[in-house]
C-alpha cells in the first residue's frame, strides 16, 4: 500500500470517527439554558439586579439565561418555581430579605426557604431610613421618639410592603428604604432623622445610625438581595456560580449602574450568606410575632 493511499485512509477514519461530547464546565447546566426568576414585577430593584448579572453572567459560563418575572403572593410563586426545578444550578431567582420572613407569616408554603434553596451569594442591599416632613417638629431621633410617645393618637407611617424591612422597623420605629427617598431628602421635601443599618451611608454622610444616634437595643434592619437556586445543586456548581458573581459584582462598569441606584454592592462566601439568612429569619420572625403581623 502506497504512502498516499495510508493517509488518505487515516484521514477518512478520523473524520469518521465518534467524538466525546464536551462537558461543561463546573456549575454550568449540560444544556447551557439557564433561568433566572424574578419573583415580582418587571421594572423594581430586584428585576434591574437581575438582569445586570444576568447579562453578565450568561457570557461568563457560556450559557443562555432568560429573565421570567413570576409575581404572586408575596414572591412564592416565583420562588416556588425555583424549588421545583432541577437540582443542578439552571434556574436561579433573586430574593430580599424579605423571603426569609415569609415562614413567620405563612403557614402553608409549599416549599422550605433552607432546604428546597441553596443560597449562592449576596449581591448588597440598600439601606432603611427614618424620614419625616418637614412640617414635623423634630430634627433628631431624641426629639422624634418623645414626640411619638407624646402623640395623643399616636402617628402614622409607611413602607413598601407587608414584612418588608422598612416594616419591620416601622414596628420599631418608622422607615423607608433610602432609594425611594434620597431624592426627595436631597431636595429637602423630607429630612432624614437616622438610619436602621451597622453603619453610615456614602449617599447621606451626614445622617447617624441608630446606635449612634442613642438607640443600642434594636437590631440592624436593612434591605439586602441574594441569589438562590434549588436546593440539593452539587456544591462545585453553586461554588461556580458564586464566583462569577462575585467577578460580576467587581466589574466598575456593573458597580456604576448599581451604585447609580443608591445600591451599596456587597459579594462575598456562600457561607456568609447562608448564615445572613439564618440570623434574619430568626430576627425577623420574633418582629412579627411581637407586633402580630399577617399577610393580606
Amino acid at each position: 500500500m502506497s504512502l498516499k493511499r495510508v493517509l488518505i485512509l487515516g484521514v477518512i477514519a478520523l473524520s469518521t470517527a465518534p467524538t466525546l461530547a464536551q462537558a461543561p464546565a463546573p456549575g454550568v447546566p449540560a444544556s447551557k439554558q439557564m433561568r433566572f426568576i424574578v419573583p415580582f414585577p418587571a421594572g423594581g430593584t430586584l428585576d434591574v439586579l437581575a438582569r445586570t448579572v444576568s447579562n453578565e453572567l450568561g457570557p461568563a459560563l457560556g450559557a443562555t439565561i432568560v429573565v421570567e418575572n413570576r409575581p404572586g403572593a408575596s414572591g412564592v410563586l416565583g420562588a416556588d418555581v425555583v424549588a421545583r426545578a432541577p437540582a443542578d444550578g439552571s434556574t436561579l431567582v433573586i430574593v430580599s430579605n424579605t423571603f426569609v420572613t415569609l415562614p413567620a407569616m405563612l403557614n402553608n408554603l409549599p416549599f422550605d426557604i433552607f432546604k428546597n434553596f441553596a443560597p449562592v451569594v449576596e449581591l448588597g442591599g440598600t439601606p432603611t431610613l427614618l424620614t419625616v416632613h418637614p412640617s414635623f417638629p423634630a430634627r433628631d431621633l431624641r426629639q422624634f421618639i418623645d414626640f411619638a410617645k407624646n402623640a395623643k393618637d399616636g402617628i402614622n407611617y409607611n413602607s413598601p410592603g407587608i414584612a418588608s424591612p422598612p416594616h419591620l422597623a416601622g414596628e420599631l420605629l418608622s422607615m423607608a428604604p433610602l432609594n425611594a427617598v434620597l431624592q426627595f431628602v436631597n431636595d429637602r421635601k423630607l429630612y432624614g432623622i437616622a438610619l436602621t443599618d451597622a453603619a453610615r451611608t456614602k449617599y447621606l454622610p451626614e445622617v447617624p445610625t441608630l446606635r449612634e444616634a442613642g438607640i443600642t437595643n434594636m437590631p440592624s434592619v436593612t434591605s439586602w438581595f441574594a441569589v438562590l437556586t434549588t436546593g440539593g445543586t452539587p456544591s462545585e456548581a453553586v461554588a461556580r456560580l458564586n464566583e462569577e458573581i462575585n467577578k460580576i459584582l467587581r466589574d466598575p462598569k456593573v458597580q456604576e449602574r448599581l451604585e447609580s441606584q443608591t445600591f451599596e454592592i456587597k459579594g462575598g462566601s456562600v457561607e456568609e450568606i447562608a448564615k445572613r439568612m439564618r440570623e434574619d429569619a430568626a430576627t425577623n420572625a420574633k418582629i412579627v410575632a411581637e407586633a402580630n403581623i399577617r399577610a393580606n
